[in-house]
């Protein structure tokens, strides 16, 4: 379980934020996505990490501003229950359209964001940067926004990889945010065609390092390049690919 003190932490952190204009109004933070008891009993735990939460967990579409807790519709603002609204994710009406780009790695390491996919392990995600969706982007927001969000929100998102205990981190965000927490790596992968099959022109290198846990456990991270979204430059083949690679070379 997640301990109370981080809940009340973020519940904070979230009380903190919200009535900035750039953090979405109404909202939640999202610690995790996906369901945490499954995780729990899961053989192989894998989370993925991104940067914060998007505006469209609240509304239909990126240009809609009315937004709402239709992805959520068990959230109460008044009991806080962040747990428990936050656990069916996957299960109500989650955004596909992004987190469908992890889901071939996944795959590849027997395991998924649902439970509908029928793998035997049930992955997480989390975002590194902040747990508050904002608008704008995080890329667009001013550097003392991304700034003030972030001193707070990295440290919440450290003591929630302390709480799950991941065997494996899959990352996909901008290397400055990788070389915070894991400076040096080594290549595990690459790929020199494209999505369509042609020469590309810089080969993607997806790397493997190491995040230390309190605990003494060492947890595997794998990173590769974003785009416009997480791994958006190689195709659902090589995430695949990946995933096994990670299986076979970990001994997972």
């Amino acid at each position: 379980m997640i301990s109370r003190n981080l809940i009340n932490k973020t519940i904070a952190y979230f009380e903190k934020y919200s009535n900035e204009s750039f953090v979405v109004t109404p909202s939640l933070p999202i610690l995790y996505f996906g369901d945490l008891s499954a995780y729990q009993n899961s053989e192989l735990k894998v989370i993925t990490v991104g940067k914060n939460p998007s505006s469209i967990e609240f509304s239909k579409t990126k240009e809609d501003e009315n937004f709402s807790f239709f992805r959520f519709p068990l959230w109460n603002n008044r009991q806080y229950n962040l747990v428990e609204a936050l656990n069916e994710y996957f299960e109500v009406d989650p955004y596909m359209k992004w987190f469908s780009c992890f889901e071939p790695i996944l795959k590849g390491m027997q395991s998924s964001y649902r439970s509908v996919d029928g793998y035997p392990n049930i992955a997480l995600h989390t975002d590194i940067c902040s747990p508050l969706a904002t608008k704008p982007t995080w890329t667009i927001l001013k550097r003392e926004q991304q700034k003030s969000l972030f001193e707070e929100g990295f440290e919440i998102w450290k003591e929630l990889i302390e709480e799950l205990q991941p065997d494996v981190m899959l990352i996909s965000v901008p290397r400055v945010l990788l070389h915070g927490i894991a400076p040096t790596g080594k290549e595990l992968i690459t790929f020199d065609k494209t999505k369509n099959g042609g020469k590309r022109k810089t080969t993607y290198v997806v790397t493997e390092h190491i995040y230390p846990l309190r605990s003494g456990k060492v947890t595997k991270i794998i990173f590769g390049q974003a785009a416009n979204k997480p791994f958006d430059t190689i195709s659902s083949e090589q995430k695949v690919e990946i995933g096994q690679t990670i299986i076979n070379n970990f001994n997972l």
